[in-house]
């Protein structure tokens, strides 16, 4: 049927009842979608459906054949390898499914066979983890002639819905879950299959939420002015700066319910001569240097595994333009040091099913927080950390106290305990072996003074918690080596260390 003498052939077929799309879309979308280092000549055969690509780079073919499946305009065209003695199976085709929702007590190598069975494929291959560690995903080969996998539940009694979220899935029945048609010319049942969403409700097993896409949002930006709380340090400082808090907050919205998280990220100044001083960019663009402070502090430093970013327009001008107003109306001849709260407000417009999938995760990440201050409460205390059965009757008091009672099952609880021991007895074992508290009275006689102008810009930063040293803030100088750090930072460092973070000059130790 092919002419397979090129190595450098793939042969894509639309899988569709309908009629599929044009020579014209399917190049010209194909293209978008591929990013060629060479190029390609297209041909399509006789049977309307099949479509033959031929290309002038092998690693542009490689390429497409990893990262499958591929759509146009909704309809999966199913892109094979084009080997001349075998015939080709167009029923079948890769995708990248993420597992979402998985408890993290399961995320190990054993329940690979799990997830492989569930998903449909036994073959199904590990292919990492997302940046926040939300999701794994999984290469899968799917059977098309049968619905997709809506994912699986677990918990000892069923009660935790585990789903699949396939990539680039395109157009698929809301009805049975098949690929190739959608719900209006659905024959197969007269009414949607169902399973229970939460304790309450009920919802379709098939929707929008099987696809692995982009999440409608919404971006606000709010920037604050906040009290000027330095006093007498200001007089120190010879140029007027900005000093800027950056807070993300996420509400996810679904129909009228929101769920809100907020996240304060870190703090930067910079000269409020730098709205003025242009430099060139990478692109050979005129930008303040104000622009590239702002745009590294916000998107380049904003840890990846918070997921914002990605989701963020670029506001960086709109945020020049807004500080040369508050400059101009609220700095007078005398200020110099002004203190601004910029609040990024991400707003996530999501399905029932996402919505609910995406409390599951708040609820685990919330017991995880707790039993972490659970860990370091006992291991301070010295209480009996040997003792499995009390780690989970602590843990256990934990989860009802926080009302999720449905991650109470054995499992779950027998689990995280017996690693909760663990870590504890790590802990209390590098304590014993490592650390030496420095002496009290030391550590108090330690020279401490406010940071004034001048200090912060010849002061590196605390190397304890990586932030920089701010106006009228408390500093600590160590003797001998006269490294510096916030005081607050190292009165906590020398309560479990004698010696200095940097250079590892020693205090006397506690007695």
């Amino acid at each position: 049927m092919f002419d397979g003498s090129s190595s450098h052939c793939l042969v894509g077929k639309f899988f569709t009842n309908s009629t599929p799309p044009s020579a014209a879309d399917t190049e010209q979308t194909l293209r978008k979608q591929w990013v060629l280092s060479g190029d390609m000549t297209v041909k399509k055969l006789d049977d309307g459906h099949t479509f033959l690509f031929e290309f002038t780079q092998k690693n542009d073919k490689e390429k497409i054949l990893k990262r499958r499946p591929y759509n146009v305009n909704g309809v999966l065209i199913v892109i094979k390898d084009l080997i001349s003695s075998d015939t080709i199976d167009f029923t079948s085709d890769s995708f990248l499914v993420a597992v979402v929702g998985l408890p993290l007590y399961l995320c190990t190598d054993d329940f690979l066979p799990t997830l492989q069975s569930q998903v449909g494929d036994n073959n199904a291959v590990f292919h990492g983890m997302s940046n926040n560690n939300r999701f794994i995903y999984l290469r899968v080969d799917v059977d098309l002639k049968k619905p997709l996998r809506p994912g699986f539940y677990i918990g000892q009694n069923q009660n935790r819905f585990v789903g699949f979220k396939y990539l680039n899935l395109g157009d698929f029945c809301y009805n049975c879950g098949i690929i190739g048609h959608v719900r209006e010319k659905c024959v197969q049942v007269k009414l949607p299959v169902e399973r229970a969403l939460n304790a309450t409700s009920r919802t379709h097993v098939y929707g929008p939420w099987l696809r692995h896409s982009s999440v409608e949002t919404s971006c606000q930006i709010n920037l604050m002015i906040l009290p000027n709380d330095v006093g007498e340090c200001e007089k120190s400082l010879t140029y007027p700066q900005f000093c800027i808090e950056v807070e993300f907050k996420m509400l996810a919205v679904c129909n009228t319910i929101t769920e809100s998280a907020t996240t304060s990220i870190s703090r930067f100044r910079f000269p409020c001569s730098y709205l003025y001083t242009e430099i060139e960019s990478t692109d050979s663009i005129a930008t303040s240097k104000a622009y590239e402070v702002i745009r590294r502090e916000i998107y380049e430093k904003t840890p990846s595994s918070l997921g914002y970013v990605r989701h963020m327009p670029d506001v960086t001008e709109s945020l020049v333009e807004e500080l040369k107003l508050i400059q101009k109306d609220k700095f007078s001849c005398d200020d110099k040091w002004l203190t601004l709260k910029l609040q990024i407000i991400l707003q996530y417009h999501l399905t029932h099913v996402d919505h609910e999938t995406l409390l599951s995760i708040f609820r685990e990440r919330s017991i995880e927080r707790e039993i972490e201050f659970l860990i370091k409460k006992r291991v301070e205390k010295n209480d009996n950390l040997l003792s499995l059965s009390s780690w989970e009757d602590q843990i256990r008091e934990v989860i009802s106290e926080m009302g999720f009672t449905r991650y109470m099952h054995h499992s779950y609880v027998s689990r995280r305990a017996n690693k909760a021991m663990l870590e504890a007895i790590q802990i209390e074992i590098a304590s014993i072996r490592c650390t030496v508290p420095a002496d009290r009275s030391t550590v108090c006689g330690l020279k401490r003074f406010k940071v004034l102008g001048p200090d912060m810009d010849r002061l590196e930063p605390c190397v304890i918690c990586t932030e920089e040293m701010f106006l009228a803030e408390e500093a600590t100088s160590m003797p001998c080596c006269s490294h510096v750090f916030h005081s607050s930072c190292i009165e906590k460092w020398f309560q479990v260390g004698n010696k200095c973070p940097l250079c590892g000059f020693m205090l006397p130790s506690q007695k």
